[in-house]
């Protein structure tokens, strides 16, 4: 029979999970039902579905480009958990694994570096308080002090993993103003040291990256990535907030510095990205999976970024379905670096899944199992809900 005549599957119903709190950053996960049976996983940015029902009911689910284009690009974001239950229905219906519908795998496990965020993992919640708090105090706190970093990272390595990232535009007693982006000189000494005492305390092997989230002026963001240069970094994240509509700014930074520069998590599409690599503004990406587009569009980046020699290293925040369609996707990937884990303090990312704990030694098996090679332990999921409330709707 020509796939013409061939009677295409159809989607006829999707469900959702409420949002599964605020310790497991409100994730939702969703379900795609079809004619044949087959159920698709994947997951859900929040709010009503009704408008996405609207959309997808009754149309074919493995036609993936096609919806990718005709309703879940406009959702920028929001659609990227959707695709991902789509490529599971595909490869369900196939009996083949994601990785394999997107060319085939060329690794069998994939790279993972822990975010640790500081001293202590925090929430947005805890970020906001800790600000407030330290201006009213005058005083660092304690999980900003320089010992917090060192002992946060040598807990991760010993774990296993061999590279990891934090975050040092922190809530500090000595920011000179509120709203002004420059950093002050106290300020300023207690990163630079903060980064010697970390690659001191891991040694010269493990990879140490740190962010910034464009929080500094130009020439005091220069100035730090300078004052590093000694420490090998794998990369300094942000420096500045270039998305304003100055990718010039960027590279004028990457040309001055050698510590390598990243950037491209807030960003949505290949498009987006053009202007970055033709100006050579930094020296690698980090795409966000779901916020970048999902697998369509991070290959699409991927490619570029190849044409410039840059390699990639797919930043995500979502729950351990959208990290299992991540493992698939930097399976296929060239130039993958190392896949981001932002939930190591997050219990259920290890056990919502018949996989349980899929990260170990600072790695994630590719799974060979058809469509994304998991499924959902919804006993351990349900624990995240207040009695009663049903798990799908």
């Amino acid at each position: 029979m020509f796939a013409s005549e061939r009677e295409n599957m159809k989607i006829t119903d999707i469900k959702v999970t409420p949002s599964l709190g605020a310790e497991n950053r409100h994730w939702s996960l969703l379900k795609i039902f079809t004619d044949e049976g087959i159920v698709g996983l994947g997951e859900w940015a929040g709010g009503p579905i009704e408008q996405l029902k609207q959309m997808l009911i009754g149309r074919d689910p493995t036609n993936i480009n096609q919806l990718h284009y005709d309703h879940l690009w406009q959702m920028q974001g929001r659609g990227a958990g959707v695709e991902i239950a789509l490529w599971d229905i595909r490869g369900k219906q196939l009996n083949a694994p994601m990785h394999e519908l997107l060319g085939g795998k060329l690794r069998d496990r994939i790279r993972v570096y822990c975010d640790c965020h500081s001293g202590a993992h925090w929430t947005r919640e805890d970020y906001q308080r800790r600000w407030q708090e330290t201006r009213a105090s005058g005083q660092l706190d304690p999980v900003y002090e320089t010992s917090a970093y060192v002992s946060m990272a040598k807990e991760v390595v010993a774990e296993g993993y061999t590279a990891i990232k934090f975050d040092l535009d922190v809530p500090n007693p000595w920011k000179l103003d509120a709203y002004d982006r420059s950093i002050s000189r106290r300020q300023h000494h207690h990163i630079v040291t903060t980064i010697e005492s970390l690659r001191q305390a891991i040694g010269p092997y493990t990879d140490l990256s740190i962010d910034l989230h464009g929080s500094f002026n130009l020439a005091d963001a220069l100035r730090i990535c300078k004052d590093v240069e000694h420490l090998d970094l794998l990369w300094l994240e942000d420096p500045i907030r270039w998305e304003w509509g100055n990718v010039a700014a960027l590279a004028k930074i990457c040309q001055q510095t050698e510590t390598p520069i990243c950037t491209g998590e807030i960003f949505y599409g290949a498009k987006m990205f053009r202007e970055l690599m033709e100006q050579q503004a930094c020296d690698l990406l980090e795409p966000d999976i779901p916020h970048s587009g999902g697998a369509i569009e991070i290959r699409r980046i991927a490619e570029l970024a190849e044409m410039y020699h840059m390699s990639v290293a797919p930043h995500y925040m979502r729950s351990a379905i959208t990290g299992m369609a991540a493992v698939h996707i930097c399976s296929t990937l060239p130039n993958f670096l190392a896949l981001e884990h932002h939930s190591r303090n997050i219990p259920l990312w290890g056990t919502m899944l018949d996989i349980k704990n899929p990260i170990q030694q600072g790695y994630i098996n590719v799974p060979d199992g058809p469509g994304l090679g998991v499924d959902l332990d919804e006993e351990a999921i349900a624990t995240a809900l207040p009695a009663g409330v049903p798990l799908w709707s």
